[in-house]
């Protein structure tokens, strides 16, 4: 287990260290635009007789929607703006109802970030060399996050990729996703499907083997220790757990396909609960396994 825990650390920084700038430029010069324009119109937000459908028009569309909430500190999630200001975020409803687009514009400036934007608080116009600061700042933060979760939907999507091209090769046929409330409606042997709800929990790739077991895949990259306990130990091993007390040991073999920086006692104690544990660098493990379920 050492020696993959640290083979698989030296994988995730060569390629970190070898991720393009460019995906990071490319969505600060996204949002930097999108920025200077809002900031632009903040004091039109501000106004005590709002206009509701400069609300409205703001979050049609996506990318602004996004840059409305990065206007607080810290960023608010739509969820919380949605909770904290009492309504959706409908461009219908906001633009046609005034006060809806106003405590929607009471919870952003209630929380806007006074270090990007002093002016508003000062109750003035900006310098030139503020609103460049502020610009620049704004689309920082989200270049960031962008960058963030792109790293992590990309990595699932590569080993999501990486298994389905495994099971092809050893001869299993990919089938359309469903729901598999009982194990007579799953794939039949040698077959596969993605993204599909084994009783009331959602697998990433679900695989019925040769012996008729059913083989739940769930695909985690980790960037350090302490987020692989939650990746693998809470998500992972708590959908193992629920397949495994709904289906039974003999029927089910839950398995963590994982890439990245993983905690090895950590590791032991999900498989000691039986989930078991394919390295993205040894996926040769998982076929291996697979071919022997023939003789079962």
């Amino acid at each position: 287990m050492a020696s993959d825990v640290e083979e698989a650390k030296a994988v995730f920084r060569d390629q970190r260290l070898r991720e393009p700038l460019e995906v990071y430029s490319r969505f600060f010069e996204t949002f930097a635009p999108v920025f200077a324009d809002l900031i632009d119109r903040l004091p039109s937000l501000a106004q005590d007789q709002l206009d509701p459908s400069i609300p409205g028009n703001l979050v049609r569309n996506d990318d602004v929607r996004t840059a409305l909430r990065y206007l607080t500190a810290p960023p608010i999630s739509e969820d919380d703006l949605k909770t904290l200001a009492g309504t959706t975020l409908s461009p219908t409803n906001l633009r046609t109802d005034a006060e809806r687009a106003r405590r929607v514009r009471d919870v952003i400036f209630q929380i806007l970030d006074s270090h990007r934007f002093p002016w508003i608080l000062e109750n003035r116009k900006p310098t030139e060399h503020e609103r460049m600061q502020a610009v620049v700042a704004s689309a920082v933060l989200v270049a960031a996050q962008k960058v963030a979760t792109s790293r992590r939907s990309d990595a699932r999507k590569d080993q999501e990729e990486a298994v389905k091209n495994l099971l092809w090769d050893i001869g299993f046929t990919e089938v359309r996703p469903r729901d598999i409330p009982i194990i007579d409606l799953a794939p039949h042997p040698r077959e596969f499907c993605s993204e599909s709800k084994l009783g009331g929990t959602r697998a990433d790739i679900l695989v019925r083997l040769y012996d008729r077991r059913l083989m739940p895949i769930e695909c985690k990259a980790s960037n350090s220790a302490v987020n692989s306990f939650k990746r693998v130990n809470h998500e992972a091993l708590g959908k193992a757990r629920s397949w495994i007390t709904g289906f039974g040991k003999r029927h089910v073999v839950p398995v963590a396909v994982i890439g990245g920086v993983f905690n090895a006692a950590n590791l032991d104690l999900a498989q000691e609960e039986g989930l078991s544990v394919i390295w993205s660098h040894r996926l040769e493990d998982l076929a291996e396994f697979v071919e022997s379920s023939k003789g079962v």
